[in-house]
Order: C-alpha cells, then structure tokens, then sequence
C-alpha cells in the first residue's frame, strides 16, 4: 500500500508530490501524459509571475513563499553536485510587469502603497506614461510598473522537471501515461483505479492518503467520492494566440521601440476581459519575440473536456486577440498593419473556476457529508496558480501531514482563504435535511 497518491503530475501535483517526499513521505504520482507536456494547464514556458498586491494579499505571499521554496528545492538538487548546476534564472525571468487600471480604480493602486514594495513600482498617468515607460495609454487610465526580484516569467517546463528529479531523489515515484478511472474509500484506505494508456489495462492502488490535482478533470476524478464536485468546480476554456510581429516589419523598427516592447512585457490589463500579453520565447538574432496573448476573463463553456485540447480557437476570439495585441503595440507607438502580424499558433488553455474565483487547498466531504481530512484537493486555480506553486503545495502537505512550525500571520490568512471547507466547498442544497 503507499503512503500518499497524488493524482495529477503537472506544476500543482508535482509541487505537492515535492513537498510531500521532502518530508519522508512515501508518494505515488499519477500522470496522464508522458514526461513531455503537449497539452494542458501547466503546457507551455512562460506564466505571468508577479508579486504587487495590497498590504496582506494572500497572493502576493504565495508569490514570495514560491521563490523560496524554489530556491531551497535548486539547493538540494545542487547538494548532489549534477554536472551541470540547477539555476533559478532557468525558472525565473526577471522583468518589469506593466498593469492597466481605470481611473476610477484608482484606490485598488492607492491600496499598493505601503512601505515594503514603494521602491518596487512606479505609477503613471496618461500624460507621463510614456515619459517615463516608453507608453501611451487612454486619458482615463493608470499605469503601474511593477520592477522586483523574480517578478516578469516564470518557465512551469523548467520547474516541472526540476520538481520531478527531487521527486524521484527522495524516493517518490511517478507512473507516467496513467490515467485514473476511479476513486473510493473502503475500511479507511483509499482506492484507486488506474488505467494503463498504453497497455489498456487497469490495475488496483490502495493508499492512506490521497492528494487531488488533477486540474479541470477533478469533478471526473472525484465523481465516485464527492460527486457534488461538478458544482464546486467549473472548467473553462481560454483562448490564446502565439503571435509575432513579421521579421521584415520587425527590421524596420528602431532599437528603441524594439527596447520598448520589451520592456512593456509582461503586460496585464485590469479593464474589461483582461488582455495580457508576454514573452514566450525570444527571438533569434534580430527577429521579434514570440508573444502569447490572450484575454484572462474572455472565458467559455466547454461541450466535451476531452477534446478541448485539440478544438480550433473560434475567429472572434482569435480576431479580438489580435485587435488587441495591435492596441497594445500602438502604445509604443509602433504601428503595423493586419498582415505585419504572424500567427504562430493558437490554443485552447482550460482554468478550473471556483464560483467565488478562489482556489481552493482543503480536505473534503464526502458523498455523505463527512469531512475526510485524509484526502485534499487542490484546485480552482484559474490561471493565477503558476507564482504561487509551491505555496499551495506546502499548504496542502501540511492539512495532509500536520504543521510542525508555527504559522505566521500571512500564512493562517492563506488557510482562512484556501482551506476552509464549509465555505469553499458550499453547495445549494437540493432537498432540506442534506447537506449536498
């Protein structure tokens, strides 16, 4: 029997299959694809990562505890002197993270101002924007540049892998091209079917403990166990488009607009459906960036989740994207025309949503009402859970083992937060006298 299951191998379940073997327990993970991503939530080598929040955003916190759970996860890998050194900088690409508010917003900003990130940002109204940012922005805006240590990109890739080598040093093992097909609980162990993609055969593991991170499958995953799950989470669908600005056009761009758009990614706008943009691969020699761009709230419904993966984008969305992504060069004053813009490819990324937006770290109920706390599921990331990885993780592995330490003020916020299951898990009851 193993110790603990961890059901999902991409940045979430490795983060907390990590965390898990570093504390000598003995983990199992349970993974869908091969060891190279070709699709998914955690596809692809370049997440927004940033830190600028309000004084005690639990976000921002996840964001720091990240780097140096990061950074204690490269010293261990380091101790066993690798032939070639683990370095953050193959994780973390430091550089500054450009937001757009409305005006009328501008007390979440205000908000921004306290004594431990002042130095960190700098603000900008539309007639000083491009005075000190190289950018134009709408009369009823404001702009904020946030510059720290760490903040810019994060490689999910690069930290996967990185994650999946400590795994397998402390002892853990991963099933790679597995899929689970069902999970219950019998005399308090924990059964779960596995299926073999290549063979086809299904095999029977039983554990103690079970960690959930399966992504947008976790209502399927959990179906037999906590079937009000499908109420709790909600995948959806976003598009996003890989573009580049032609090589001719690019050419003609002087040093510094080419410096300027640069310098203007990763771009995030607070207004609307939430256009970002940023750096996916860089370019090479003097040929433009490949950029990915998207809208974070333009989300869909989705028909059948095992073939989102492989749908075409729909054109409006692909069109808006590209309107957009012209808007945004524009304020840098570097104007191309429909055809200087190259699509390189486009995809379908799927957020699992929680109706509150929040995610989720907790233990569960069961089918019956009882809360287990030997299983947790982490969950409802919705796009935002890349910067804070490894934090959930640790507040995962700590509901399933026990805290040894005493919590910090941020960190029993962080539980207040994400581990309340009588508040994140809250279902409308169907008939009275049930609970789901």
């Amino acid at each position: 029997m193993e110790n603990i299951l961890v059901i999902g191998g991409g940045l979430m379940g490795s983060s907390v299959a990590w965390k898990l073997a570093e504390r000598g327990a003995k983990v199992i993970v349970i993974e869908q694809q091969g060891k190279q991503y070709t699709t998914g939530s955690s596809y692809g080598t370049a997440r927004i990562s940033r830190s600028l929040g309000p004084k005690k955003d639990v976000f921002s916190y996840a964001h720091k505890k990240t780097v140096k759970e990061v950074t204690n996860l490269l010293d261990f890998l380091n101790a066993e002197k690798p032939k070639k050194a683990h370095n953050i900088d193959e994780v973390y690409s430091t550089s500054p993270v450009s937001y757009l508010f409305r005006r009328e917003d501008y007390y979440k900003v205000k908000k921004f101002r306290f004594k431990k990130q002042k130095r960190d940002f700098r603000t900008a109204s539309s007639n000083s924007s491009f005075r000190k940012f190289g950018m134009s922005i709408p009369d009823d805006t404001i702009l904020v540049r946030e510059k720290r240590l760490y903040s810019g990109t994060l490689n999910p890739t690069v930290l996967i892998d990185k994650l999946r080598i400590g795994i397998e040093k402390k002892g853990g093992k991963i099933k790679y091209e597995h899929q689970v097909v069902g999970l219950v609980k019998k005399e308090a162990i924990f059964e779960v079917s596995v299926l073999n993609l290549k063979t086809k055969k299904t095999q029977k593991l039983k554990a103690a403990k079970v960690i959930v991170a399966s992504g947008a499958y976790l209502a399927e995953t959990l179906k037999d166990f906590a079937p009000y799950f499908n109420r709790v989470i909600t995948p959806k669908k976003v598009v996003q488009s890989f573009l580049k600005i032609s090589d001719e056009r690019y050419a003609e761009l002087t040093d510094l607009e080419k410096n300027a758009i640069h310098k203007g990614l990763p771009y995030f706008s607070q207004i609307g459906k939430e256009y970002f943009a940023l750096i996916e691969k860089t370019g090479k020699g003097d040929t433009c960036p490949i950029i990915k761009a998207g809208g974070h709230q333009r989300r869909r419904n989705i028909h059948d989740l095992a073939k989102v993966w492989s749908e075409k984008p729909q054109k409006k969305d692909l069109k808006w994207i590209k309107k957009r992504f012209r808007k945004h060069l524009e304020m840098f004053e570097v104007y191309v025309s429909k055809k200087d813009i190259e699509e390189v490819s486009t995809n379908n990324c799927v957020y699992a949503e929680t109706r509150s937006k929040i995610p989720i770290v907790t233990p569960i109920f069961n089918k019956y009402g009882s809360l287990d706390r030997n299983i947790v599921v982490i969950g409802g990331m919705s796009g935002i859970g890349a910067k804070g990885c490894l934090c959930y993780a640790l507040l995962a592995a700590d509901l399933l083992l026990g805290k040894s330490d005493k919590p910090s003020k941020m960190y029993r916020r962080m539980v207040k937060a994400f581990a309340n299951p009588s508040v994140n898990l809250y279902t409308k009851r169907k008939k009275r006298g049930h609970l789901f």
